[in-house]
């Protein structure tokens, strides 16, 4: 279908959607004019009701006779106005006229005019209204003037029961007509006007959407759908100097396409050569990668070999200091001992010379011993017989003094003999003191060495332990990589699938006619 038409069926559309928004409105409008008159007539009733009520108030409070109360009443009434086209009227409950504007139909009763449906008299009417509501609104056909032919009129009437009569108003149906058709003639311009907007802008946007297009929609479409299915041969004719419209822009779209199948036409045998490339070189490196990792574990295995064998170095370096430690305080002990040893031999030492001493004295001792008992026996040799005794005496004393000089001479080279022994044990000791001083040292030295050698094997075992990380993290790396070469295997693979499949893919398009 042509966007003409398409465009004409929906002014037609708008059209009819305006015909009965209209025809919708107007009859809401008539509604809403009805009732507006029909409240008007009820205001005015109840304004000359309550008039009416106020005189029979007066008569009932004995100010007014019934009779001057009703003509007080019904002069009110006759100088009200409903307006320039209405009135009010009065009748008794039997028709007889008591207020109306025509003076020669006072006192008489009223025609007996009909209700616009024909079945009933408008008092009938009025008495069956008033039966159930306080204000009985009939639609009646009356004469305007006694020349005139019969005109609808809305009427309404209110009752007085106390004094049996129908007050009444009520308008002709023209003047509604005539504000209902004042609306209807503005709405009908209105609705034309939009009508006339709605048909020029639908020109309008048919002229626009077709120098948009460059042609039918279903030209454009047409060629879409031969691009779409690969036909990038095909062609349409557009209009002179068209450089700017769906169809130019699909013609302009086709061109380029083909330029580009073109290329890839062409591209997709080099991608595809180099993909096969790159998949063989990356299945030759994934091997190689797989056998670097392979050196990499063997190292890292000796690697952690060689972290426990220093390991277990260091720890008998501690071991050994720590025995060396042991040795050390066991030598200093031995130190001290014999430090204690040469300390006491001294002081043997001393003791025997204060006993060579006291045997000095004893010696003394005796040799004073010997020269007394000489005397003695001198002076017993003297005395003769009487110191014969004391000769005996004297004998005696001097051979213990000289027993003692000899044990005590005895006993002091026996005491120099031992000194002699106890210096020379106390040299000797002095010597092992001095060699125990130095294997003290000797063994704080190896000590020194050995602490310093746990050190170094300490550092050393840091050391491999790092290196045995790093080859660790490059054993890793290198199995990563290996698996990152896989994958680039299996990418440049499906690459290559990807390249057969677009070569495939490309060769749906029709390039030449």
């Amino acid at each position: 279908m042509k966007v003409s038409t398409k465009l004409a069926l929906l002014v037609g559309t708008a059209l009819i959607g305006l015909l009965c928004i209209a025809a919708v409105t107007l009859t809401q409008l008539k509604q809403a004019l009805v009732e507006g008159r029909q409240e008007q007539i009820q205001n005015l009733l109840l304004k000359a009701e309550h008039l009416v009520l106020y005189y029979q108030s007066l008569e009932s409070q004995g100010k007014m006779t019934r009779l001057d109360a009703q003509a007080a009443a019904k002069t009110a009434i006759g100088q009200l106005n409903a307006n320039s086209k209405s009135y009010f009227w009065v009748t008794t409950s039997d028709s007889v006229n008591l207020v109306h504007p025509v003076a020669e139909l006072i006192g008489k009763k009223s025609g007996g005019n009909r209700t616009t449906s024909g079945d009933l008299t408008d008092t009938q009417a009025y008495a069956q209204g008033l039966a159930t509501n306080h204000i009985a609104l009939v639609d009646v056909l009356i004469h305007r003037t006694p020349t005139s032919p019969l005109e609808p009129k809305l009427q309404g009437v209110v009752a007085i029961p106390a004094w049996q009569w129908w007050i009444g108003t009520g308008f002709f149906y023209d003047d509604i007509d005539a504000a209902f058709w004042r609306v209807a003639r503005t709405m009908l311009a209105v609705s034309a006007l939009i009508f006339a907007m709605v048909g020029i802008m639908a020109w309008s946007m048919m002229r626009g959407i077709r120098r948009a297009l460059g042609g039918e929609p279903v030209d454009a479409a047409e060629f879409a759908a031969q691009i779409a299915a690969g036909n990038l041969a095909a062609h349409i004719e557009l209009r002179v100097g068209d450089k700017s419209s769906l169809l130019h822009a699909l013609s302009e779209m086709r061109g380029k396409l083909r330029e580009l199948v073109q290329g890839i036409q062409q591209s997709s045998d080099s991608i595809a050569t180099g993909a096969s490339e790159i998949a063989h070189g990356n299945i030759d490196l994934s091997q190689r990668t797989e056998e670097q990792a392979a050196s990499l574990e063997e190292t890292a295995a000796s690697m952690e070999q060689l972290t426990a064998t220093v390991k277990q170095n260091a720890e008998n370096a501690r071991q050994a200091r720590q025995l060396a430690a042991l040795a050390s305080d066991a030598t200093g002990r031995g130190g001290s001992a014999v430090n204690e040893v040469i300390q006491t031999m001294r002081g043997i030492a001393e003791e025997s010379k204060k006993i060579e001493e006291i045997i000095g004295t004893i010696e003394g001792i005796a040799f004073q011993t010997n020269i007394l008992a000489l005397n003695a026996a001198v002076e017993a040799a003297r005395a003769g017989e009487e110191g014969r005794g004391f000769a005996v005496v004297a004998g005696e004393v001097r051979a213990l003094a000289q027993r003692s000089a000899s044990a005590a001479k005895d006993i002091k080279a026996l005491i120099g003999a031992s000194v002699g022994r106890v210096d020379e044990g106390t040299g000797q000791v002095s010597l092992a003191g001095e060699r125990m001083k130095e294997i003290v040292h000797s063994i704080t030295r190896v000590s020194d060495i050995m602490g310093e050698i746990e050190s170094a094997s300490v550092e050393q075992s840091t050391g491999i332990e790092e290196v045995n990380r790093a080859v660790s993290q490059m054993d890793e790396v290198t199995q990563q990589n290996a698996a990152l070469v896989e994958e680039a295997a299996a990418a440049a693979a499906a690459l290559d699938e990807q390249a057969a499949r677009l070569r495939s893919t490309v060769g749906a398009f029709r390039l030449a006619s």
